[in-house]
C-alpha cells in the first residue's frame, strides 16, 4: 500500500491499520527465521526494515503518528515496532520519538512505548540507555546494554509501567532461550558463518573465514 495515496477518510484509516498489522506479521516471520537460523534471514530481516522504514516515514506525513484512537492498540504498536526497527534511519526513529512524545502527553499512546523507542535513540547516538530495555547478547547470557545509573533503573522502568529488569532478562531467557551466535552469510563469496550481533547503536566489522574479505553487521535484537 502507497501510503502517500492515502487521506484521513475513514476507509484510509481503516486501511492504515489493516497495513500496519501485515507490516508488523512480515517483520515478526523475518526475525523468527533469524532464529531458526535460515540462510539470508538477516539480509531479508534488514530488507525488510528498510523497505518498513520508507513507508512508515510516508505515513507520518500523512497522518502523523498513528494513535490509538485512530488505529486502535494492535495498530498503534505495529507503528511503534516499526519505528524501532528503523535502525538504519536514525533521523526517521528520532522523528517519530517526538511524535510519539506527543501521543503519549495526550494519553493516547503506550507510556512504555515512548520508553523502549528513547533507549534506542539513545544507544544510536552513543549515549546510555535509561530503561533497560535494549538488550544484547554477551557469552551465552542476556544483559542489557549501555545503562545510565543502574542502581535506579527498576524505578524508572515501574513509572512507565515496566516490571523489574531481572524479571524482564529472565523473561527473555525463559522466550528465546539461551542467546546463541547468529548464522550470517558473507555477501562477498556467500559463505555461511556464525558471529555475535552487536548492540543497538553499534556494528561490527567481521572478516570471512572463506574469502577473507571484511563485511559489516548491524544490530538484530532476538526478540520484538
Amino acid at each position: 500500500m502507497d501510503a502517500a495515496s492515502l487521506d484521513m477518510s475513514a476507509s484510509s484509516v481503516s486501511k492504515l491499520r489493516e497495513e500496519l498489522l501485515r507490516r508488523r506479521d512480515v517483520d515478526q516471520e523475518a526475525r523468527a527465521a533469524v532464529r531458526r537460523g535460515e540462510p539470508d534471514a538477516l539480509a531479508r530481516t534488514m530488507r525488510v526494515d528498510n523497505e518498513n522504514a520508507v513507508w512508515l516515514g510516508e505515513v507520518l506525513e500523512v497522518f502523523g503518528w498513528p494513535v490509538r484512537s485512530m488505529v486502535g492498540d494492535e495498530g498503534a504498536h505495529a507503528a511503534w515496532m516499526l519505528a524501532q526497527h528503523a535502525d538504519r534511519d536514525p533521523v526517521l526513529q528520532r522523528r517519530c520519538l517526538a511524535l510519539l512524545k506527543e501521543a503519549v502527553a495526550a494519553g493516547d499512546a503506550a507510556p512504555w512505548h515512548l520508553a523502549y523507542l528513547t533507549d534506542r535513540v539513545l544507544l544510536a547516538r552513543g549515549e546510555q540507555q535509561i530503561y533497560g530495555t535494549q538488550i544484547t547478547a554477551r557469552d551465552g547470557r542476556l544483559v542489557p546494554c549501555r545503562l545510565r545509573d543502574a542502581e535506579t533503573v527498576n524505578e524508572r522502568r515501574a513509572s512507565v509501567g515496566l516490571e523489574g529488569l531481572d524479571n524482564y532478562l529472565n523473561e527473555m531467557l525463559d522466550r528465546y532461550g539461551p542467546p546463541s551466535p547468529v548464522p550470517v552469510i558473507c555477501p562477498n563469496c556467500r559463505a555461511i558463518m556464525d558471529a555475535w550481533l552487536p548492540e543497538p547503536g553499534g556494528q561490527l566489522t567481521v572478516e570471512c573465514g572463506s574469502c577473507h574479505r571484511s563485511f559489516t553487521l548491524y544490530p538484530l535484537l532476538p526478540r520484538i
